[in-house]
């Protein structure tokens, strides 16, 4: 299971491939590109990124990118950008300059889905090679050919389809700009890929709702009201006292109107749905724990995991927590760059083992199974490998058994 790190200089990047009709190209290619720039400086573009300068004088000489207003002083008509001819220049700027390498991308697929991948060079570049698709046979159709000059290098992970996306991050790509800063929506995007991921102050939890008829409400509210005894549940499963599942329910009923920083949900449950949790995290506890436990007690609670389960495991097996950090420097502060792959999951299973039947009451007081059956639950399940394990790859922090595979 792998948590990933939430970068807060990490930003994320929409990309239009014409309504998903160069998709295949940007994944072929390992690349995003745009066609703005042949668009602004037509003949004029050469082998290199001209400057900003350059650019804008080109686009006055275009009368669909220029307008003339009078100066206030000289009472003269002078040449300036006029709005398409500003949109033009600021979209090359955006793409040349503000991209960077570490960033996230996503551009919508020829499914209508989405495809998520890493910027790997902060460093635009002019091409005139075509992207042209393989074709399986002589026969097949030639699929559409690339040509956009301007383009950055991008490693690309895991799709995402149609139907496993949320409204809410479909209302987030609806503007009209090819290239635009989806970083306000970056927790949206990672609840796409990964069941769990963190920004050091709180655990994020990505669960699916996958079933398809009419969901009961009194199994829904069952789900919220188990996730809200996650925080909680977690700093009792780290002490050494014992599990009262009736007494936690009752310390968050007085704290049900109090507004204080309690675990919050977002949730569309629409026959498929999802549901996203933010669960906070105690800054006076090491952070790697409180990770285990939380992920351990979010599948506990919606019934994706059990206290047997978990406590027998492989009794030839240690348990390991792995911290995967890329080599670019200044992005895991220091309680991350302390952890080293160690025991801290071996030794939170004999917590486990020892609150064994406390965690199995709380199974049976909270319905976990019976909710996971009636509602379908399931974990969001994106293949992300092509996404970590290089310079400018999102870190993880990877509970493992000690005999997986690396």
């Amino acid at each position: 299971m792998k948590v990933a790190y939430l970068n807060d200089n990490q930003k994320v990047w929409f990309i239009r491939a014409s309504s998903g009709a160069y998709a295949r190209n940007f994944r072929f290619g390992k690349l995003i590109a745009i066609k703005h720039l042949e668009e602004a400086m037509g003949n004029a573009l050469g082998s290199e990124i001209p400057s900003e300068e350059s650019i804008k004088d080109q686009l006055l000489k275009n009368p669909k990118y220029y307008e003339f207003v009078e100066d206030n002083k000289t009472k003269k008509n002078i040449k300036t950008l006029n709005r398409a001819g500003t949109n033009l220049l600021g979209q090359i700027k955006r793409f040349a300059n503000d991209i960077c390498a570490g960033d996230l991308i996503v551009t919508k697929n020829e499914d209508g889905g989405y495809s998520v991948g890493i910027c790997t060079d902060s460093n635009a570049y002019i091409s005139s090679e075509v992207v042209e698709l393989p074709r399986p046979n002589e026969e097949a159709p030639a699929g559409p050919t690339l040509r956009y000059k301007l383009r950055k290098h991008v490693l690309w992970g895991p799709s995402i389809t149609q139907a496993n996306l949320p409204h809410s991050v479909r209302r987030a790509t609806r503007g009209q700009q090819t290239v635009t800063n989806l970083s306000g929506h970056k927790e949206k995007i990672f609840h796409l890929i990964y069941p769990f991921f963190t920004d050091g102050e709180s655990l994020y939890f990505s669960n699916k709702i996958r079933r398809q008829s009419d969901i009961n409400a009194l199994v829904i509210g069952k789900l919220f009201e188990n996730v809200s005894l996650a925080e909680e549940l977690i700093e009792a499963l780290l002490s050494d006292a014992p599990i009262d599942v009736d007494a936690i329910l009752n310390s968050l009923n007085l704290k049900l109107f109090s507004g204080g920083d309690l675990v919050t949900c977002k949730a569309e449950f629409m026959s498929p749905g999802d549901m996203w949790c933010k669960i906070p995290l105690s800054q006076a506890v090491d952070l790697i724990p409180q990770l285990v436990a939380g992920v351990f007690v979010c599948l506990l609670l919606t019934g994706q995991a059990t206290a047997s389960e978990f406590a027998e495991g492989d009794k030839q097996d240690s348990f390991e927590v792995a911290v995967g950090e890329s080599t670019s420097s200044g992005i895991f502060n220091e309680k991350f760059k302390a952890a080293k792959p160690s025991k801290a999951l071996k030794a939170l299973q004999e917590k486990i083992k020892s609150k064994q039947q406390d965690l199995s009451e709380v199974e049976s007081k909270r319905s976990t199974s019976g909710i996971k059956e009636n509602l379908r639950l399931g974990l969001t399940d994106a293949d992300t490998a092509k996404l970590e394990g290089f310079e400018y790859g999102i870190n993880i922090i990877e509970l493992r058994g000690s005999r997986e595979s690396r």
